[in-house]
């Protein structure tokens, strides 16, 4: 046990003595704030004071004042025991659970409060703050809700609301509450940034609206530089770009330099006609993130536009090669696309982009392994159809081969079964050119080309796995 914590267990057991004159000063210099103090004087007690509600009460709220939320907790936890039905107290207890971090004892000392009283604010509240913080945004919408009909004026519950739709992507419904927010508290400039905000992610009409809406906020707090950045965005996303490049000047100069304010800004210039003074932004901007496509896009013209043709011609090669998407991102989309075309019993489109993949990817094995698997039968007269025996052919002896060559060890169980069941399957083929007096048979590749596998590479590919399996 810590020291903190036997101290807090000590001063439990050890507290007593002179009872009522004692709490009543506690309670006096707890409404004082004097929380140092009380703790000063709970060290010298002794035992009988341990049962007393009130003093271990005010005890808990001395150390939850100077933020010694642990030791408030246990306080409060022998608290409990004591009077396990006290509203109070399981608020309380449900609040420092939330300042330690323990959610689900949060929640459990909530909902006890709302089981004596489902309408209390409080916990209902706090309750729905642990659900969006836990990403439940549902659950934190419908306890929210609760409140809403409460207090269906209250605009940070209708701000909370918002946030739970947003959450949800329901981004209508959240832009409602939005509104419904700002329109009971016009002056609350964060609400209006965050209205102005999705208002203009949502586009279209909205866009238009945002910008009227910029003009209103401004009048409750017209030097808010915040509510300057959100009108300079609404007038370059309606293209007013002569209006937008005086915002954003005047952000500039007043040395709000955000990476937003100045790549903005000089886009807002460059597509204003003034190309030249459009650089020193972008040139910026640039520096802070040179993985954005627009900046050197628009840097590079501007610079072509005047006078240096040389980083012009490497802004835009810097544009060109940031448009091109992350080789990791493709691949992942493309193996997420075969895997749904494989799903939905589209085999030759699966495997179309597993064989694509594989082949920028050789050692991914297991690509054409997933291909075999589609195209699994245990005979080859089983095949319903003669372009899945053609297509299984080709893939099963491509993935021997490739396993072949990756030297990937044979020498244990899993291995020689695998080899085993690939060795009947090709011995099927080779027995099956045999009858019909045939050297080759027709295979198709997954990316549609038609080729041919021989008696003799049939032969000497399931000579390698015996051999392979007798060493």
């Amino acid at each position: 046990m810590k020291k903190k914590e036997l101290i807090v267990v000590c001063l439990i057991l050890l507290l007593g003595g002179h009872v009522t004159a004692q709490s009543t000063g506690w309670l006096d210099k707890l409404n004082k704030k004097q929380f140092r103090e009380i703790l000063q004087e709970a060290e010298p007690l002794s035992p009988a004071d341990s049962a007393d509600f009130q003093k271990m009460y005010i005890l808990g709220q001395a150390y939850e004042g100077l933020l010694k939320y642990r030791e408030a907790y246990q306080v409060y936890t022998h608290c409990f025991r004591m009077d396990s039905l006290n509203v109070d107290l399981m608020n309380t207890l449900g609040r420092t659970a939330v300042n330690l971090g323990k959610a689900k004892d949060a929640q459990f000392y909530f909902r006890q409060v709302l089981e004596n009283d489902s309408s209390n604010f409080y916990a209902n509240h706090q309750l729905a703050r642990l659900y969006f913080q836990s990403g439940d945004y549902e659950q934190a919408a419908d306890q929210y809700h609760l409140l809403e009909e409460q207090d269906p004026e209250n605009p940070a519950i209708l701000k909370s609301l918002g946030d739970c739709y947003i959450k949800m992507e329901e981004t209508m419904i959240g832009a409602s509450y939005y509104y419904s927010a700002y329109d009971r508290n016009k002056e609350n400039a964060g609400l209006a940034s965050l209205l102005i905000n999705t208002q203009l992610r949502m586009g279209g009409y909205f866009v238009v609206e945002a910008l009227s809406l910029c003009d209103t906020a401004l009048f409750y707090n017209p030097d808010n530089m915040q509510l300057l950045s959100n009108k300079g965005m609404a007038l370059y996303i309606n293209k007013k770009y002569a209006e937008a490049d005086t915002i954003y000047t005047y952000l500039l100069e007043k040395g709000d330099s955000t990476y937003m304010n100045l790549k903005y800004g000089g886009s807002a210039r460059y597509y204003a006609g003034f190309a030249m003074n459009a650089i020193h932004p972008l040139e910026i901007a640039y520096a802070m993130d040179t993985t954005s496509v627009e900046v050197p896009l628009l840097l590079g013209s501007a610079l072509g536009k005047t006078y240096d043709r040389k980083q012009a011609y490497e802004m835009l090669d810097v544009a060109e090669r940031n448009m091109q998407p992350l080789p990791l991102l493709v691949t992942q989309l493309q193996l997420f696309r075969a895997e749904t075309y494989q799903k939905d019993g589209n085999y030759a489109e699966a495997s179309r982009l597993y064989y694509q993949v594989w082949k920028e990817n050789p050692k991914r094995l297991d690509l054409i392994y997933k291909i075999t698997n589609m195209y699994f039968e245990q005979k080859q007269e089983d095949y319903k159809s003669e372009e899945n025996r053609q297509r299984g052919l080709f893939a099963f002896v491509l993935f021997v081969r490739e396993y072949l060559k990756s030297g990937q060890d044979l020498n244990t169980a899993e291995g020689r079964s695998n080899m085993n069941f690939y060795k009947s399957y090709l011995k099927s083929f080779y027995e099956d050119m045999f009858f019909r007096a045939v050297k080759e048979l027709p295979a198709l590749a997954p990316d549609g080309k038609k080729t041919k596998v021989t008696s003799d590479e049939l032969k000497e590919l399931m000579d390698q796995i015996e051999n392979l399996q007798e060493k």
